[in-house]
């Protein structure tokens, strides 16, 4: 339970300081830490529930992304602004240090391995970035949408 809450607190803090160095928006930046840090939670979830890396990818990236497009109308900012900070936890930055390895040390064999892994994961989160922002863009524009509509009548 101690090293859950270690990297989780790592996950949110990473998320911050890369959202810092992007200089995204002041008021956007401790949300979409928490985002980032709620995809890798339900990423780690399913990985240990179901031993699947790639629908824990996409449902952690899912967990974090759908969330952003929903803030991110709220404080009228570009969803991909909050999306990069969110699904920062979940690149598969070592899958392909690994890969770029095996690949340096003449493994071709497992370098083929690992890139094909390393594509389906990346494959998966690009799935789940897509579905939100689709989601997003149907589900969430109008709604919004017909939320200022009746905003400006009672102003009127």
């Amino acid at each position: 339970m101690k090293d859950l809450i270690i990297v989780l607190v790592s996950t949110f803090i990473a998320s911050l300081f890369f959202g810092l160095s992007l200089s995204a928006p002041k008021r956007s930046l401790f949300v979409a830490s928490m985002f980032g840090l709620i995809g890798y939670f339900v990423y780690l979830v399913v990985n240990k529930n179901t031993g699947n890396e790639y629908s824990a990818a996409f449902l952690g990236t899912l967990a974090a992304c759908f969330p952003a497009e929903i803030f991110a109308r709220l404080i009228k900012t570009p969803a991909t602004v909050i999306i990069f900070i969110s699904v920062i936890p979940l690149v598969p930055g070592l899958m392909l240090y690994q890969t770029m390895l095996c690949f340096a040390q003449n493994d071709y064999a497992k370098g083929s391995y690992q890139i094909i892994r390393t594509l389906i994961y990346s494959g998966a989160m690009a799935i789940a970035i897509t579905i939100s922002t689709m989601l997003g863009k149907q589900l969430l524009a109008p709604l919004f949408k017909r939320i200022n509509d009746k905003k400006l009548r009672n102003k009127g």
